[in-house]
C-alpha cells in the first residue's frame, strides 16, 4: 500500500480507531499498552519505520562520530536506540543534536504531499543533506549518463574521473528550488543539459586556468523553476552547461 493509498483509506474508513497506525507494508498496527494514543493526526507518531529509515539514521550517526561530534560509546548506545525505534519521532530523539534533517519532518512532508494528491519523493538517505551527498562516479571504461525521468536529489557530488559524466535534466520533474551540485573533476567532462526554464549558477566553482568551461545555459531560473548551484573544483577537466539542442526540443 502506498502512502497516498494510506491517506485515502484514512479518509474513507472511519471504523479504524483514531490511534491506529499503518506500517509501510500496509499492515494495520494497533498500539500496545505502552504506546501513546490520541496522536493520529501526526504520521511521525503513527507510521511505522523500517530498515531503510533505520539504516539512514545509523549512517548519519556514523558520520557524526567520524566528524568527532559524538564519542564511540555514544555511537554504540545510539545505534541500539535506533534499532529499537518504531516511529520517525523515535529517531528524532536520537538524531536531534547531530542533524537538522529529521525523519519526522520528512515523513510529515510526504504525508501532506500524498494528501494533496502529489507524488512525494522519499527524502532520506544519500542525496538529502550536505553531509551525505549522492555520489555519481563515472566508470573509467564506460562513463555515466543520467537521462529521462530520473530522481534528482537536493545534494549531488559528481566525479567524472577522466571520462564523460552527463546529467540530462530535460525530462526531470521535481519541486526542488535548488540543486546543490559539487564537482570533483581533476580530469574528465561534466555535461549538464537543462531546460530553458532552469538556471545554472557556477559562481562558486573553483577552476584552474587550463579548465574548459562551455556555458550556454541561463544563469537565472524562471519563477518556480530549479537552479543548479555548481560548486567544488575543476582541474584540467571540462564543464558544459547546455540548453536542449534542436533535436531535443522536438522530442
Amino acid at each position: 500500500m502506498t502512502l497516498a493509498e494510506v491517506v485515502v483509506q484514512s479518509r474513507t474508513d472511519r471504523s479504524v480507531a483514531p490511534h491506529t497506525g499503518i506500517g509501510h507494508d500496509g499492515e494495520m498496527i494497533l498500539p500496545g499498552p505502552d504506546e501513546p494514543t490520541g496522536q493520529s493526526g501526526d504520521p511521525a507518531r503513527t507510521l511505522r519505520i523500517g530498515y531503510p529509515e533505520r539504516d539512514a539514521a545509523i549512517e548519519t550517526l556514523r558520520k557524526a562520530a567520524g566528524d568527532g561530534r559524538i564519542r564511540l560509546d555514544e555511537l554504540e548506545e545510539r545505534m541500539e536506540r535506533v534499532e529499537s525505534s518504531r516511529f520517525p519521532i523515535d529517531l528524532d530523539e536520537v538524531l536531534a543534536d547531530v542533524t537538522s534533517d529529521l525523519p519526522s519532518a520528512r515523513v510529515r512532508a510526504e504525508f501532506e504531499a500524498a494528501r494533496a494528491g502529489e507524488v512525494a519523493t522519499p527524502r532520506f538517505g544519500p542525496g538529502w543533506s550536505d553531509e551525505d551527498r549522492e555520489v555519481l562516479h563515472a566508470p573509467w571504461t564506460t562513463g555515466l549518463i543520467r537521462r529521462g525521468r530520473w530522481p534528482v536529489p537536493a545534494f549531488l557530488r559528481c566525479e567524472p574521473a577522466g571520462v564523460l559524466l552527463e546529467l540530462n535534466f530535460l525530462e526531470v520533474n521535481t519541486d526542488l528550488k535548488v540543486i546543490d551540485l559539487q564537482v570533483a573533476a581533476r580530469t574528465g567532462t561534466l555535461k549538464l543539459v537543462v531546460p530553458e526554464s532552469w538556471g545554472v549558477d557556477i559562481t562558486d566553482l573553483q577552476r584552474r586556468a587550463i579548465a574548459v568551461i562551455t556555458f550556454k545555459a541561463n544563469e537565472a531560473a524562471e519563477e518556480g523553476c530549479p537552479t543548479i548551484r555548481v560548486n567544488g573544483s575543476i582541474g584540467s577537466g571540462v564543464l558544459q552547461a547546455l540548453l536542449p539542442n534542436r533535436r531535443q526540443r522536438r522530442m
